[in-house]
């Protein structure tokens, strides 16, 4: 049995679009997920521990009982990425303890915190994530508790307040933003690059805006092909896309690539052979970022990032005003429910193990008492296990039940006592 009663904490730290930029987003983004999980599982008092890393957003899930503790060394964990840019990250980053990093989690998956609200590719996001920590073994019943309800919280706010419905992605809003440059897209060439998740939401809001049609570049040339076909547009093969930059309108990157695929360089001697007159726009949306931010300086070029889709976002956000009301009210419903739960949950050793110890003593005792018997049939014994067992369940529903009334009510006093009572019963 536990020498002290056990009460989880859920800490979130995060830093995300709302409070960085996409260059301090890269200096804190972590390279090798698996090892920077490990690392983060081995901190003090770390239990549990999950990251959700996508383009916009940093964040770790962890549990521990020292909430406060385990709060600042993972700031400080995080922080540390940044390098030189600490200082900056240590203003960025934001921390939220039990209750508000519930409902900051319900938020995300229900689509409120995204750069793009509503959005529907933040619930894969998260899931991946888990699956992610799973692998690494750094996820355990309160994390899996957690985020199976945050995921259906998230399908509920969608299915009954219709803020997904035409909602935009990231990748649309970068179409948005396209369009919005250059007034319409019917007439123009454009290269996606990349046929990933987002890649394919930004060829698709394409395909729907442009009648000329689509080149679309992939390191893995069979998914470009596969997509473009989908869509009537033309695959490319990724070593000849700057072929189809020489006269293109606008190149959308969002590929997955640790590096830049158009550098400075790249792109001057691109433009020292192109045909078109107008200029190039650039929208870089991968994180890390696909373009090297100096190819701004060269002549012809028109650059933008993430943080030029803010005013897209913020169009989207007016227009779904009403859809989110009714979403905080349904996350308000949502935010006490799971509070109890993990109250509760905190207490599943201290009744697991005091179950499990019941039970051994009633089944020592039952076979003391059928040797005493002697000659018992079957039907007999079968009686009297059925009697042994309910008369069990009888005498401890009660007290399970009050300690997990005593875990919801943040009563640390009861449990205590509770575990001094069931070490001395075991020494006894």
């Amino acid at each position: 049995m536990h020498s002290s009663a056990k009460i989880d904490h859920v800490v979130n730290i995060r830093i995300t679009h709302k409070t960085a930029r996409v260059p301090l987003m890269e200096a804190v983004a972590f390279k090798d997920k698996a090892q920077a999980l490990n690392e983060l599982r081995a901190l003090e008092n770390v239990e549990e521990c999950m990251i959700l890393q996508t383009c916009n957003r940093i964040e770790l899930f962890l549990v521990t009982e020292e909430a406060e503790e385990t709060a600042k060394a993972a700031k400080d964990f995080l922080a540390k990425r940044a390098g030189a840019n600490m200082e900056e990250a240590i203003k960025a980053i934001e921390i939220g303890l039990d209750s508000d990093a519930l409902n900051h989690l319900l938020r995300v998956t229900s689509g409120l915190e995204s750069m793009v609200i509503g959005e529907d590719q933040i619930l894969n996001q998260v899931w991946d994530a888990y699956l992610e920590a799973e692998k690494a073994k750094t996820v355990g019943p309160i994390l899996k508790h957690l985020l199976n309800r945050a995921i259906t919280v998230g399908r509920r706010v969608r299915n009954e307040t219709g803020i997904n419905k035409g909602a935009v992605s990231v990748g649309s809003a970068a179409v948005e933003l396209a369009v919005t440059l250059l007034g319409n897209l019917e007439d123009k060439k454009i290269l996606v690059m990349g046929a990933g998740e987002i890649g394919t939401l930004v060829a698709k809001a394409l395909a729907r805006r442009c009648l000329s049609p689509i080149f679309i570049a992939n390191r893995t040339y069979d998914r470009a092909v596969t997509l473009a076909e989908d869509l009537n547009g033309q695959a490319v093969k990724f070593n000849q896309f700057e072929e189809v930059l020489v006269d293109a309108d606008v190149v959308i990157c969002s590929t997955a690539a640790p590096h830049y695929l158009l550098t400075k360089d790249i792109v001057a001697r691109l433009m020292n052979r192109r045909v078109n007159k107008n200029d190039l726009v650039i929208i870089d949306i991968s994180n890390p970022r696909n373009v090297e931010k100096t190819v701004e300086e060269v002549t012809g070029i028109k650059l933008y990032n993430i943080d030029d889709l803010q005013l897209i976002a913020e169009k989207n956000k007016q227009e779904r005003e009403k859809s989110i009301g009714k979403a905080v009210e349904i996350l308000q419903q949502e935010l006490t429910i799971l509070s109890d739960d993990m109250k509760s949950l905190s207490m599943r050793l201290i009744i697991s193990e005091l179950l499990s110890r019941a039970e051994e003593v009633r089944q020592r005792e039952l076979a003391t008492a059928l040797r005493m018997l002697g000659d018992v049939d079957e039907r007999e014994k079968e009686i009297l296990n059925d009697l042994t067992s309910i008369l069990l369940k009888q005498t401890f529903i009660p007290i399970v039940e009050n300690l997990r009334l005593a875990a919801k009510n943040g009563d640390k006093q009861i449990i205590e006592t509770a575990v001094k009572l069931f070490e001395r019963t075991e020494k006894n």
